[in-house]
């Protein structure tokens, strides 16, 4: 679908791709509304030509100028009632941790209560003694030796606990499906407000490990699955917890290598290489900033980003230093839980993202998640003067 404005000295020119579905039309529609307002144009805000007229060729309230309509013939959802709407997600505007792409309008969010930061809302780690052990003088949390996994919510679902999640009986569990096609056809675990298209930042960091002569692992950021307290190999009915674990791994190690994984169920792992091209160098005793960003490019397909600020203490900006595509031939194996193709591509959103992290002691100072606006949905500007 492409939407050609005209505004006196600007022409804007937008592009998107894979707006079959309505989630994906709902974000198109904001993403629209949100570009026009941030455009900072001399006499050329796109929600200040009132005379502009859009013809609607699709029917979905969008379209080329039509000098024969007015804009009271058009849908309510058309361009230019868009584009004069205020933002409605102010509540957010606060967040000051740098942005690479922008929070989709009424997206769920989290971020780090850094005076209590087991807020029992999105967040409980009270039952771990390791992890947010007490608050630091500098306003970090620290985090001691031993297994993390830090689970963080959608505020639409709340925490969930396993009980509600493994369930043999369907109609007793928030899970709508185990079975991958059926949640590639659904879009999501438990609700449509999961998280699907994210940006997970994390900034931290790493004291010492507890792993010998200086062993390289990794700071995980998993997206997209909903349990990984079963196993393939530890499964001997026909239950299918395990395929709760299928999930992205956005992971940075303590050498500052750069690496995917990707789970296609618990726990059954493919791993991309390090990039060669960059090493962060030794980062312990360092404040990082993490991004790892998961999205879908189409209906197959997920692209995974990792972006860094190794040099303002997470305040950016980030750059981006290692990227991959899922195109739904990464991997075998995922028939088992009634996937198409053995490489099938994870899709579909959950309502929990992790920080995982084991072995390393290290300090916590923000925490951030944000459903975004893919950049699948692409905005090329042509503006005279810009």
């Amino acid at each position: 679908m492409t939407i050609i404005v005209y505004n006196n000295d600007i022409e804007l020119i937008f592009s998107f791709a894979n707006a079959q579905d309505n989630s994906n039309n709902y974000l198109v529609n904001n993403y629209i509304n949100e570009i026009c307002l941030d455009i900072d144009v001399e006499d050329s805000n796109c929600n200040q030509n009132k005379d502009n007229k859009y013809h609607d060729t699709s029917n979905d309230g969008y379209g080329e100028k039509d000098d024969n309509k007015s804009n009271n013939d058009l849908p309510e959802n058309n361009f230019y009632n868009l584009v004069a709407k205020s933002r409605n997600y102010t509540e957010h505007e606060d967040l000051k941790l740098p942005q690479i792409y922008p929070t989709a309008p009424q997206g769920q969010m989290y971020r780090l209560d850094s005076s209590n930061p087991n807020d029992k809302f999105q967040v409980d780690e009270e039952k771990n003694d390791n992890i947010f052990t007490h608050e630091n003088k500098d306003g970090s949390w620290n985090v001691e030796y031993g297994t993390v996994r830090i689970d963080i919510f959608t505020p639409d679902s709340g925490i969930l606990d396993k009980n509600l999640i493994l369930k043999k009986n369907s109609n007793e569990s928030i899970v709508q499906s185990w079975n991958f096609s059926d949640l590639r056809n659904l879009g999501y675990w438990y609700k449509p407000s999961d998280w699907k298209n994210v940006e997970f930042t994390v900034i931290f960091k790493l004291l010492n490990s507890s792993r010998f002569d200086g062993e390289e692992h990794d700071i995980s950021l998993v997206t997209r699955s909903i349990s990984h307290s079963q196993s393939y190999k530890e499964t001997f009915d026909d239950s299918l917890f395990y395929c709760g674990g299928s999930s992205y791994h956005n992971n940075i190690s303590n050498k500052g290598h750069l690496q995917m994984k990707k789970e296609k169920f618990h726990a059954d792992y493919e791993t991309d290489r390090n990039n060669p091209n960059v090493t962060l160098g030794n980062l312990y005793d360092k404040i990082i900033g993490f991004k790892g960003i998961v999205y879908n490019l189409n209906n197959t397909a997920v692209k995974l980003e990792s972006w860094v600020d190794t040099e303002n203490q997470g305040k950016g900006p980030y750059k981006k230093v290692h990227e991959k595509i899922d195109n739904g031939d990464w991997g075998e194996n995922m028939k088992v839980c009634g996937a198409e193709l053995d490489g099938e591509a994870i899709t579909w959103g959950s309502p929990m993202v992790i920080l995982k992290a084991d072995d390393f002691k290290f300090y916590i100072y923000d925490v951030q998640v944000r459903e975004i606006i893919p950049p699948s949905y692409q905005i090329h500007a042509l503006a005279k003067g810009l």
